[in-house]
């Protein structure tokens, strides 16, 4: 359908971005403008820390790729992708800018590769966690009277709440998201080569979730079961000190 990967991604970023400032003018006539502005500092940590790790746990088995691409940083800028940051930021759910790797230097590509895209949705549920921890401690200190105060804590909600949700996100088994490429793994033969076929439809396959309320439905009781364990964790950690 599309010449090439690059034809394809500037498709869906008019499509996303025609959407992105419609819900951009809804969100301002609804009064909503100030809760995107502050879920924009925990959207930009969580894909930042998400593709850094990707990169990380790539040169840490043996990949320059990264490195040579600079994205062995924790600069926001080397790691955003517009279409996936209108997506996280409007639609719940997105990605950011995809670390390239090269298998030829892994000693085992398949184990590897799994590896590779594993980190980033564990590096989402581990900030995920040191927030909610943070919440609950700043909630008892903070003097929430104060108007900062209750900003600084949703804030802070807002982070946990956003790790989770990628994490969760890309764990989903669809073409590009990591999870595709942790569970073409555990494939084999024709079950595996169908995973791998699936990636010339990608873009297709991110429109539909882009359109739908598919991820939603899917990914919604996910993170209520993990962010009630996380809680329930948090919670042994908030009675040891408070």
């Amino acid at each position: 359908m599309f010449n090439n990967y690059q034809d394809s991604r500037k498709i869906l970023l008019i499509i996303v971005c025609i959407l992105g400032i419609w819900f951009l003018i809804q969100s301002f006539q609804n009064g909503e403008l100030f809760d995107i502005l502050l879920i924009l500092p925990g959207l930009i940590l969580a894909l930042t820390v998400h593709e850094f790790s990707h990169a990380k746990m790539a040169d840490k088995l043996g990949d320059p790729t990264p490195e040579n691409q600079g994205r062995l940083t924790l600069n926001p800028l080397a790691h955003m992708d517009p279409v996936g940051t209108i997506c996280l930021l409007f639609a719940g759910f997105g990605w950011g800018k995809p670390v390239q790797i090269n298998s030829s230097y892994f000693r085992n590509p398949a184990k590897d590769n799994m590896l590779v895209a594993l980190a980033g949705p564990v590096s989402n549920f581990i900030l995920a966690f040191i927030f909610l921890v943070i919440y609950g401690f700043a909630y008892y200190g903070l003097p929430l009277e104060m108007s900062w105060a209750r900003i600084l804590l949703t804030m802070i909600l807002f982070t946990a709440q956003i790790n989770l949700s990628l994490g969760v996100f890309n764990l989903l088994p669809f073409p590009p998201l990591d999870g595709s490429k942790i569970l073409s793994y555990f494939l084999k033969g024709k079950a595996q080569a169908f995973l791998w076929n699936l990636e010339r439809y990608s873009v297709i396959i991110l429109i539909i979730l882009y359109m739908t309320e598919l991820p939603r439905l899917i990914i919604t009781p996910i993170i209520d079961w993990i962010g009630t364990g996380m809680l329930w964790i948090a919670s042994r950690i908030w009675n040891l000190f408070i």
